[in-house]
């Protein structure tokens, strides 16, 4: 080969190294991947969090990502690209483990490695590993590792003095420190944690210490091989071991007695392969209601208790399953006296290629991006309590593909469904099949989403999702072309009331904005708005009588028009107390209903209590009483207002 051809080669490949990337983790790049594709990558986040500027998607209990025991993935509010990633690792690794996966201490005598960290300590007066060429964070509490924190690389002497922010911890479950003999005896060998000394530019320096290396690299087999990132080539790739003559400094081993075990310890210990946990759900509510024998008021309660219990179990990277099992008792309640089971997720995850991953089973599954409703959720029926703190719907038994298009930020679904229903003849149950495609893709600061459904004996339905993020505002619009039902539609007709013929296409149309505001860096101010619009609907206040009576009554679907405001304040503290007021109502029918909220959480424990009260005219959806001359109804009593209180456990 040509000598100027190498020397062409050899200069691209450094400036290729020389690059400042961000570290990716799981394929998900800080400063490039966008929504759409962590979406893809690790599917629907357990829950979403926002803050001035950004939005993260947090994932951990029964979406906790293998390797973790939550993870956080912080996306600009505008942009929606990703710009770091907080990991928390499910098993503690030491120091020794940490410094063979990343790189050693940086010298302060010597030449400088690309691969190296800066001890420094955050603003909870903690130490912290800085790896400035690899734009990665290590962050230690009282002596052990707590979180890894992904970041666009930095360059040059302002990356090395910035200061990195600890991650915001909430609700944080015990990671795995010391694992045990089968005997339950603590293996001596392994080490305990140990404090952790910063060294300083005053400090005495240590003798120095070559930095340990391992005369094989880590495998896959190691439990913290989830968190090593990718290795990109050039000047940054990581070193096993100090050059020649090269020393490091630093604080003193973290969870290191004074025999360093070899790394052949680390290596024995695994990841949980089958997790086993719950969930505890206790509700105690009393309904004030006005009697119609004799309008006297009377209380009635309610004490339901839910028991979610899941096996999570996960052989390797690309292959999971996971299944969720259900007990729901209610001593009050004649229909709950005797608990009754039943199953709420079971589903099978695999991927083919690294290019489609595909999810069998019974799963959840919510599309649309309005609070309350969602017209292009076509796969199951809308939740007839939206504003309960608990969701009682199960899932859904589908087959459902994804392939994502990373260079295009965009995805597409592929589902298909099969569910056993009941024949109107009562002989055996019958299974109806249906599917839907969809397709997603990230606009700059906006979200584009088609959507198109199937279903045995109903006609196609089609939607559009668009959300856009503009400043401190968060605006969002869903629309779907329905031709029809799955409960019967009917109106007044000149003998009373008839099923609606089919007259081609209906529109279903939601849309909201919400503003998120910072008041004295103290507490977080979310205010939303957001509107429904069923064609389906009506304003005939008499056919609300007859919909009680066929069973074809939806909630929050019968009218035409729909609105909600909320203000919900959050603040800043351990127990995240937040207190939120919303006034829904049924606009064409002049119904109405306030409720106040009260929520805080601390460790595995949330409380959040309630009261709610209806208005507007008597007779209306949210006051509903039986019109007597539309059909021969009892009266009922009077709902005058409810309060609630909900405990959540973390079993």
């Amino acid at each position: 080969m040509p000598a100027p051809f190498i020397r062409l080669l050899a200069l691209l490949s450094l400036l290729s190294g020389g690059l400042a990337f961000a570290e990716p983790w799981k394929k998900a790049q800080p400063g490039t991947s966008t929504e759409q594709q962590v979406r893809g990558l690790f599917g629907a986040p357990t829950r979403e969090q926002s803050a001035p500027g950004e939005l993260v998607l947090i994932y951990e209990g029964e979406e906790a990502l293998s390797g973790t025991r939550r993870a956080h993935f912080h996306l600009e509010t505008k942009s929606r690209r990703l710009r770091r990633i907080d990991v928390f690792p499910g098993t503690v690794p030491t120091r020794d483990t940490v410094e063979r996966m990343f790189g050693p201490g940086c010298s302060h005598s010597g030449s400088r490695k690309a691969s190296c960290y800066e001890v420094k300590l955050s603003s909870r007066n903690e130490p912290y590993f800085h790896y400035v060429a690899r734009g990665l964070a290590v962050f230690f509490s009282d002596g052990d590792v707590q979180s890894l924190a992904y970041l666009p690389r930095g360059r040059g002497r302002q990356a090395r003095s910035a200061d990195i922010a600890p991650p915001e911890v909430e609700n944080e479950p015990e990671p795995a420190t010391v694992p045990e003999n089968p005997d339950g005896r603590v293996d001596s060998n392994v080490p305990g944690p140990a404090p952790v000394e910063v060294a300083t530019v005053d400090d005495a320096p240590t003798p120095p210490q070559p930095a340990e290396t391992s005369s094989e690299p880590e495998t896959n087999d190691s439990p913290f091989a989830e968190l090593r990132p990718a290795t990109i080539a050039g000047e940054d790739t990581v070193q096993t071991g100090p050059a020649s003559g090269t020393v490091t400094t630093g604080p003193p081993p973290l969870n290191e007695p004074k025999d360093t075990p070899q790394p052949e310890t680390f290596r024995t210990a695994r990841p949980d392969v089958l997790t086993l946990g719950g969930y505890y759900f206790q509700r105690a509510d009393v309904l004030l209601t006005r009697r119609a024998s004799d309008s006297a008021t009377v209380a009635q309660p309610v004490f339901p208790a839910l028991v979610d219990v899941y096996l999570d179990f996960r052989p390797q990277e690309n292959l999971r399953t996971y299944v969720v099992g259900r007990l729901i008792y209610d001593p009050l309640d004649p229909n709950f006296s005797t608990p009754k089971t039943n199953l709420d997720k079971l589903w099978l995850y695999f991927g083919l290629f690294e290019q489609v991953f595909v999810t069998a089973g019974r799963q959840h599954v919510k599309w649309g991006s309005s609070r309350i409703w969602n017209p292009t959720d076509f796969l199951r029926a809308p939740n007839p309590d939206p504003l309960g703190v608990f969701d009682l719907r199960t899932g859904v038994d589908m087959v459902k593909v994804n392939i994502p298009f990373e260079s295009l930020a965009a995805n597409l679904w592929v589902v298909g469904t099969a569910n056993l229903e009941d024949t109107p003849e009562g002989g055996l149950p019958q299974i109806r099949y249906g599917g839907a495609v969809r397709a997603e893709v990230a606009l700059g600061t906006s979200e584009l989403i088609a959507t198109a459904a199937f279903l045995e004996r109903r006609r196609p339905r089609y939607g559009l999702d668009y959300s856009l993020g503009v400043g401190v505002f968060d605006l969002n619009a869903e629309v779907a072309l329905v031709q029809d039902s799955d409960l019967r539609l009917w109106t007044r007709g000149d003998e009373g009331f008839v099923v609606r013929p089919r007259t081609g296409f209906q529109v279903q149309a939601s849309g909201g904005i919400a503003a998120q505001l910072r008041v004295a860096d103290t507490y977080r101010t979310v205010l939303r708005l957001e509107g429904f619009y069923n064609q389906l609907g009506s304003d005939d206040r008499g056919l609300l009588t007859w919909l009680q009576t066929t069973g074809d009554y939806r909630p929050l679907f019968f009218g035409r028009m729909y609105g909600l405001a909320q203000l919900s304040v959050t603040a800043r503290s351990n127990y995240e107390p937040t207190v939120s007021l919303t006034a829904l109502g049924n606009v064409s029918d002049a119904s109405y209903l306030g409720r106040l909220d009260l929520s805080f959480s601390k460790d595995n424990v949330a409380v959040a209590g309630f009261v709610e009260a209806p208005f507007g005219a008597s007779g209306s959806e949210f006051r509903f009483q039986p019109d007597l001359s539309v059909a021969e109804l009892p009266r009922e009593d009077m709902g005058l207002f409810r309060v609630g209180l909900n405990l959540r456990l973390r079993l």
